[in-house]
Protein backbone atom coordinates (compact mmCIF):
# COMPACT_ATOMS: atom_id res chain seq x y z
CA UNK A 1 0.00 0.00 0.00
CA UNK A 2 2.78 2.25 1.05
CA UNK A 3 4.09 2.07 -2.43
CA UNK A 4 0.87 2.77 -4.57
CA UNK A 5 0.86 5.76 -2.28
CA UNK A 6 4.18 6.92 -3.70
CA UNK A 7 3.59 6.55 -7.02
CA UNK A 8 0.56 8.51 -7.04
CA UNK A 9 2.73 11.44 -5.05
CA UNK A 10 5.31 10.82 -7.78
CA UNK A 11 3.09 11.05 -10.25
CA UNK A 12 0.83 14.01 -8.99
CA UNK A 13 4.42 16.26 -8.22
CA UNK A 14 5.68 15.08 -11.95
CA UNK A 15 1.77 16.84 -12.94
CA UNK A 16 2.24 20.05 -11.15
CA UNK A 17 6.00 20.44 -11.90
CA UNK A 18 5.60 19.60 -15.54
CA UNK A 19 2.59 22.23 -16.00
CA UNK A 20 4.54 25.00 -14.38
CA UNK A 21 7.06 24.10 -16.65
CA UNK A 22 5.06 24.19 -19.59
CA UNK A 23 3.22 27.96 -18.32
CA UNK A 24 6.81 29.38 -17.65
CA UNK A 25 6.85 32.47 -16.97
CA UNK A 26 7.30 35.69 -19.70
CA UNK A 27 9.59 38.23 -19.42
CA UNK A 28 9.80 41.04 -22.19
CA UNK A 29 12.37 43.84 -22.29
CA UNK A 30 12.64 47.10 -24.76
CA UNK A 31 15.12 48.76 -25.42
CA UNK A 32 14.93 51.73 -28.06
CA UNK A 33 17.84 54.13 -29.07
CA UNK A 34 16.63 56.92 -31.25
CA UNK A 35 19.04 59.51 -33.45
CA UNK A 36 17.82 62.15 -35.05
CA UNK A 37 14.81 64.51 -34.11
CA UNK A 38 11.21 63.58 -33.28
CA UNK A 39 7.93 64.77 -34.19
CA UNK A 40 7.07 66.95 -31.47
CA UNK A 41 10.51 68.78 -32.97
CA UNK A 42 9.24 68.89 -36.57
CA UNK A 43 5.96 70.23 -35.66
CA UNK A 44 8.04 73.72 -34.65
CA UNK A 45 8.82 74.31 -37.83
CA UNK A 46 6.72 76.43 -40.13
CA UNK A 47 6.63 75.98 -43.96
CA UNK A 48 7.04 79.42 -44.84
CA UNK A 49 8.12 81.29 -41.70
CA UNK A 50 10.83 79.09 -40.47
CA UNK A 51 14.24 80.69 -41.65
CA UNK A 52 17.63 78.53 -42.63
CA UNK A 53 19.18 79.56 -39.74
CA UNK A 54 16.25 79.12 -36.95
CA UNK A 55 15.91 75.18 -39.16
CA UNK A 56 19.70 74.77 -38.14
CA UNK A 57 19.43 76.32 -34.54
CA UNK A 58 16.49 74.05 -33.93
CA UNK A 59 18.01 70.75 -35.50
CA UNK A 60 21.80 71.38 -35.65
CA UNK A 61 23.57 71.11 -38.90
CA UNK A 62 22.16 68.93 -41.75
CA UNK A 63 24.09 65.41 -43.03
CA UNK A 64 23.87 66.74 -46.50
CA UNK A 65 23.19 69.89 -48.50
CA UNK A 66 22.66 70.99 -52.02
CA UNK A 67 21.74 73.81 -54.18
CA UNK A 68 19.16 73.41 -57.35
CA UNK A 69 19.88 74.92 -60.78
CA UNK A 70 16.91 77.24 -59.38
CA UNK A 71 18.67 78.11 -56.29
CA UNK A 72 16.59 75.85 -54.21
CA UNK A 73 18.40 74.99 -51.42
CA UNK A 74 18.04 71.23 -49.96
CA UNK A 75 19.11 70.75 -46.90
CA UNK A 76 18.97 66.61 -45.54
CA UNK A 77 18.67 65.16 -41.80
CA UNK A 78 19.31 61.18 -41.14
CA UNK A 79 16.96 59.65 -38.19
CA UNK A 80 17.39 55.68 -37.03
CA UNK A 81 15.44 54.29 -34.81
CA UNK A 82 16.90 51.22 -32.74
CA UNK A 83 14.74 48.90 -30.87
CA UNK A 84 16.05 45.97 -29.57
CA UNK A 85 13.19 43.42 -27.70
CA UNK A 86 14.06 40.60 -25.82
CA UNK A 87 11.00 37.80 -25.35
CA UNK A 88 11.85 34.91 -22.29
CA UNK A 89 9.60 32.33 -22.13
CA UNK A 90 11.31 30.61 -18.78
CA UNK A 91 12.87 28.38 -19.01
CA UNK A 92 12.92 27.20 -22.51
CA UNK A 93 12.41 29.86 -25.37
CA UNK A 94 14.80 33.19 -25.57
CA UNK A 95 13.70 35.30 -28.84
CA UNK A 96 16.03 38.40 -29.57
CA UNK A 97 14.39 40.65 -31.78
CA UNK A 98 16.42 43.64 -33.40
CA UNK A 99 15.04 46.16 -35.70
CA UNK A 100 16.59 48.87 -37.28
CA UNK A 101 14.23 51.62 -39.39
CA UNK A 102 16.02 54.62 -41.04
CA UNK A 103 15.15 57.90 -43.06
CA UNK A 104 15.74 61.49 -43.77
CA UNK A 105 13.95 64.17 -43.34
CA UNK A 106 14.88 66.97 -46.42
CA UNK A 107 14.17 70.04 -45.72
CA UNK A 108 13.34 72.45 -48.78
CA UNK A 109 14.43 76.29 -48.63
CA UNK A 110 13.86 78.75 -50.75
CA UNK A 111 15.19 82.62 -50.45
CA UNK A 112 16.40 81.54 -46.87
CA UNK A 113 12.77 80.46 -45.94
CA UNK A 114 12.00 77.09 -45.29
CA UNK A 115 9.52 75.76 -48.12
CA UNK A 116 8.50 72.44 -47.54
CA UNK A 117 9.88 69.65 -45.75
CA UNK A 118 9.10 65.71 -46.65
CA UNK A 119 10.32 62.17 -44.91
CA UNK A 120 12.24 59.59 -47.46
CA UNK A 121 13.10 56.20 -46.96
Amino acid sequence: MRLHNFREIALCMSLVVTSALLAGCVVSNTDEQYTGFGDDTLKQIRCGRTTRDQLVATLGEPCEQHVTDNGTEILKYKCTIKKDNEFVLFPVVIVNDKEQTEYTVAFEIKDGIVQRYWKEG
